[in-house]
């Protein structure tokens, strides 16, 4: 039998965390979270009780593939990536599917209502700070109280767009027109990755991403 949550039982279950009022984590969800919706002393107890604040050094995992946790991880500081390793002609090669930037996140199933587990690692590209949210908390109140819903929203659209526009670069008609296209649709991830990154996100290699960057950088000049 489930039980019916209300926002009284707030205030009566666990501590899940005990996090402090300033905690650069929870001060960070609740600065992204205001952007989009009025929030109240029960948003800021909501998620004081119900998220975990992680401070993670670069290359930690958080997820791994086939993992079952269900949980949000966003990032307030930092970048996550999720990876997958693949083979091409017997050599092993990394491959990032997506980026989490800070204001972005990643989920560890496919999506909030399903049980499938996402392909690919939940890695840790840059050290920061990271908050996950589980699925569970997320659904006790969502349906009673719009502001989650909306932070939910929010997030799976920004997700949505990202990936939107990766497959649109990814499918263009060459590796060096795909990395122009990422410099136009994405200037936001490559002013933030290196090179070796760049090159795994678009399926391309290092060479063509250094002759792509110093064709921009001679029409950059040529232009001024």
């Amino acid at each position: 039998m489930s039980h019916k949550y209300s926002k009284s039982d707030l205030y009566e279950t666990r501590q899940v965390n005990r996090i402090r009022k300033h905690n650069p984590g929870l001060r960070a969800l609740l600065a992204f979270w205001s952007r989009y919706c009025d929030l109240s002393p029960w948003h800021a107890q909501w998620a004081h009780q119900h998220i975990d604040v992680m401070r993670i050094p670069r290359g930690e995992v958080l997820s791994w593939s086939g993992d079952r946790t269900k949980k949000v991880y966003f990032v307030c500081k930092g970048m996550l990536g999720r990876i997958i390793d693949i083979e091409v002609n017997g050599i092993a090669k990394r491959k990032i599917m997506s980026i989490a930037l800070p204001g972005l996140a990643l989920t560890s199933t496919t999506h909030l209502y399903r049980n499938t587990p996402h392909e690919g690692d939940i890695v840790a590209l840059r050290s920061g700070i990271v908050v996950g949210i589980s699925y569970k908390a997320i659904k006790a109140f969502k349906a009673e109280e719009p502001a989650i819903e909306t932070l939910v929203d929010i997030l799976t659209h920004k997700k949505k767009r990202q990936l939107e526009a990766h497959i649109q670069i990814l499918h263009s008609t060459s590796p060096f027109e795909r990395y122009l296209l990422f410099d136009k649709l994405m200037p936001e991830i490559r002013q933030v990755t290196s090179q070796r990154e760049q090159a795994d996100f678009l399926g391309i290699s290092r060479d063509t991403v250094q002759k792509a960057q110093k064709f921009l950088l001679m029409s950059k000049a040529h232009l001024k």
